[in-house]
């Protein structure tokens, strides 16, 4: 699959620069599946259109304060991962403690006990290993050659099990993976996960120490992610060229 995704990629690059309407668009999809993809997968029964009217300042009346208040905090992450990418910024252990503290609202550094990941029947290292942990998944990520889907898995699972942060080291995990899938070109997304499954997923990925269960879904995500970026570009240009006078010069 990944060589089908690579044309994709490929596909949709030579179709650059799009017209405004379709980097807004592109645009909005992203937040939204970086915003619904963390919160679903942390166990919040939202909609997409729920998650959107938070996305929008208001609050839904299934919503805590909170929980708008979380949505806000990624929507100021989200434009913080947006300069620090256009400003080439690679992932590091600095750049995963200025988006924690982005995300969370206050600066924590990483953590300094030794808890159980109860939900994922698992006992991360001691907090003695988190910085070399974290420099080492991220020297491995960016050896040139590597598939980088696969790569980003790994940023996503080796994260995870070091469990760095006292509270969000899941969600830090994922965003680090996608964070890592836009330096490199590709498109964030949203798992195809529910809770339970993504739970069910990392608990046998743990248990083995093995990504390749959760790089299927991954490959899979970005697969589904270029289709439907493709599917918009494609409409809006047939938009543009139907809205064109007739005898018009293209």
């Amino acid at each position: 699959m990944y060589q089908e995704i690579l044309k994709q990629k490929i596909d949709l690059g030579l179709r650059k620069p799009f017209k405004k309407q379709t980097r807004e668009k592109i645009q909005k999809l992203n937040d939204m599946d970086y915003i619904y993809g963390a919160m679903s997968l942390e166990g919040m029964a939202y909609s997409r259109k729920e998650i959107e009217t938070m996305m929008q300042g208001e609050m839904p009346k299934e919503a805590s304060l909170k929980e708008c208040v979380l949505v806000k905090n990624y929507m100021n992450t989200l434009e913080l991962t947006r300069d620090l990418l256009s400003l080439k910024n690679s992932l590091d252990k600095r750049l995963l403690l200025k988006l924690h503290s982005s995300l969370t609202g206050k600066t924590t550094g990483f953590r300094k006990t030794n808890p159980v990941m109860e939900e994922f029947d698992y006992t991360p290292p001691d907090h003695s290993e988190v910085e070399s942990g974290l420099n080492k998944i991220f020297q491995v990520a960016y050896k040139s050659g590597s598939n980088v889907i696969h790569s980003a898995s790994r940023i996503h699972c080796g994260i995870l099990a070091l469990h760095p942060f006292d509270t969000y080291s899941e969600v830090m995990a994922r965003m680090a993976m996608n964070y890592y899938l836009e330096e490199k070109g590709f498109l964030p997304v949203a798992l195809g996960y529910n809770y339970k499954e993504y739970t069910k997923t990392m608990i046998e990925c743990l248990k083995d120490r093995d990504d390749v269960l959760f790089f299927w879904g991954l490959e899979r995500a970005v697969y589904n992610k270029l289709t439907q970026v493709i599917q918009i570009v494609e409409t809006d240009e047939a938009e543009a060229e139907a809205a064109e006078p007739e005898g018009t010069w293209k």
